[in-house]
């Protein structure tokens, strides 16, 4: 006697389901972190940029200032004066050539691939005393829009006059 054992072994359409369920899960988790990871890579590439125009106007202060620094206290004020500067700056541009108020956030150069058009950097001149200074704070700021977020980089510092 013998016995014919012809069942096959198959999957149960549960089974297939409940797979497929998983399979779905593992496939949205990983497009979910996939989204998370180029927002951070994007929102960290704009911060080095706001960074490198914080920095560079943070040494074109440091310039304008050793150069002359009765026209530096001059341009600033006791409320502070605040000036936007989202055009390059070069060895040619001084105080006298930058636009006081608020600036839009149009970009700070001109647009490029590596260059979004999403900042605005802003100058505060406050100085001590109304007539000649003996400190001046400059507070430079650059500012930017991530998915609808307002993030910022800034420098403060405290010029003084040479003894």
């Amino acid at each position: 006697m013998h016995k014919n054992n012809s069942q096959q072994s198959s999957f149960s359409i549960i089974e297939v389901i409940v797979f497929a369920s998983m399979l779905s899960i593992v496939l949205v988790a990983a497009v979910a972190y996939t989204v998370r990871l180029v927002f951070t890579m994007t929102h960290d590439r704009h911060k080095l940029l706001a960074t490198h125009y914080v920095e560079e106007m943070h040494e074109w202060l440091n310039g304008e200032r050793e150069s002359d620094w009765e026209q530096f206290q001059n341009y600033s004020s006791t409320t502070g004066t605040t000036y936007c500067i989202n055009d390059p700056l070069n060895l040619s541009r001084t105080l006298a050539s930058l636009s006081t108020g608020l600036c839009g956030f149009t970009g700070v150069g001109t647009a490029s691939t590596t260059n979004p058009l999403i900042f605005q950097r802003q100058l505060i001149l406050l100085k001590d005393r109304a007539k000649t200074a003996t400190k001046v704070t400059a507070t430079v700021r650059v500012s930017w829009r991530d998915e609808g977020v307002l993030y910022s980089e800034e420098i403060v510092t405290v010029y003084s006059v040479w003894e």
